[in-house]
């Protein structure tokens, strides 16, 4: 049954964890950022090499470097949000140690033991307010570009 992204909840942390894995994610302090509209594509890709070969008239293509994905995650206005002035923060310091948690619980619920959790570390930056624009919003967008893989696992109770 294919799912649908309603319910997602965005948290963020300083700093990231001493292991890649979800305990040392669950050691983090972790703060919910409201408002969150969507984006935030984790993963990595990797670059192509290619390989000439002359005798046979082809470039043949092999799988070269990873990099974490760089994506943009969009919020809404949300005052006084301790979430959101985080993330603003961590978008403008000169730190590339930051983590994210994205748990998928119901739409409208808190995030329970159980539900279904992502981690990711690496780090905040540019910072945009949103477009002045008619049917536009009052909110931000802010990148998040991974450094590490992702862990997929369960928030804790």
């Amino acid at each position: 049954m294919t799912k649908t992204h309603l319910g997602k909840q965005i948290f963020v942390a300083a700093g990231i964890p001493a292991t890649n894995d979800d305990t040392g994610f669950e050691a983090l302090t972790w703060v919910r950022v409201n408002g969150f509209v969507g984006g935030l594509q984790l993963g990595f890709e990797a670059n192509n090499v290619d390989i000439p070969d002359l005798a046979e008239g082809v470039t043949l293509g092999a799988k070269g470097m990873r990099s974490g994905n760089d994506s943009t995650a969009s919020f809404r206005n949300v005052a006084s949000d301790t979430g959101q002035t985080n993330v603003k923060g961590y978008a403008n310091d000169t730190s590339s140690a930051h983590s994210v948690k994205v748990v998928s619980a119901n739409a409208g619920v808190a995030a329970e033991a159980g539900d279904a959790v992502q981690y990711a570390q690496g780090y905040f930056h540019s910072l945009l307010e949103k477009e002045i624009a008619e049917g536009g919003y009052e909110g931000f967008d802010v990148k998040f570009k991974q450094n590490a893989s992702t862990v997929n696992g369960t928030e804790p109770s």
